[in-house]
Order: C-alpha cells, then sequence, then structure tokens
C-alpha cells in the first residue's frame, strides 16, 4: 500500500490584542490523500494552536510536495510554492509582498 503524499499548508492567523495589527502566516507538513483533506487535517491542528490572542482567519492554501525521488521528505525538497502575476519590478513586489518592513522575524 503506498503511503499518502504530503501536503504543505499555508493557514494565516490573526494576532488580536497586540499593540498593531499583526497578522502569522503558519505552514504545516500533513499526509493527506487530496488537498481538501490536507486542509482539514491542518485546520484540526489549528484548533490546538489557536488562543485568545491567536485566531485562525480561515484562509488556508494548500501545496502538493513532489518529491522526485520519492515519497519521503528530505534535503532540498520543495515544500511550497506561490506564482503570483504581477506588473511591479522587482523590487516594488518584494517591497509589497515579502519585505514591507513590517515583518516580525529574525535576521542572521
Amino acid at each position: 500500500m503506498q503511503a499518502e503524499p504530503w501536503y504543505c499548508v499555508r493557514l494565516i492567523y490573526h494576532l488580536v490584542g497586540t499593540s498593531s495589527k499583526a497578522y502569522e502566516e503558519r505552514v504545516l507538513i500533513v499526509r493527506a490523500d487530496s488537498e481538501g483533506a490536507a486542509i482539514a487535517q491542518a485546520e484540526a491542528h489549528s484548533q490546538d494552536y489557536e488562543s485568545d490572542t491567536t485566531v485562525y482567519t480561515g484562509y488556508a492554501m494548500a501545496f502538493n510536495i513532489i518529491d522526485q525521488n520519492g515519497p519521503s521528505l528530505g534535503a532540498g525538497v520543495e515544500v511550497f510554492s506561490l506564482i503570483r502575476k504581477s506588473e511591479l519590478d522587482v523590487d516594488a513586489y518584494l517591497d509589497r509582498f515579502h519585505d514591507t518592513g513590517s515583518e516580525c522575524c529574525r535576521t542572521p
């Protein structure tokens, strides 16, 4: 019996009660027989993650992880990909969608 494929599911949470409006993008990896089942699993995990200050927005995006070397995860396997059409040049695109200055992240 072949194992179910891996999916990456991106969930968005609203962080309430903070001094400024903030959102968290959380990525989970699950095994499921379909994209819909993967989202359902991730949303079930979401219930354990939610709190009074971390509220799931209901937005989820699934990505089927396809490993060219077989059904196992390992170094170099793509776990998420998003292609967005945009007329913006590279710097404007990054500023608009990924480096807005509002991110709360660790720097190397």
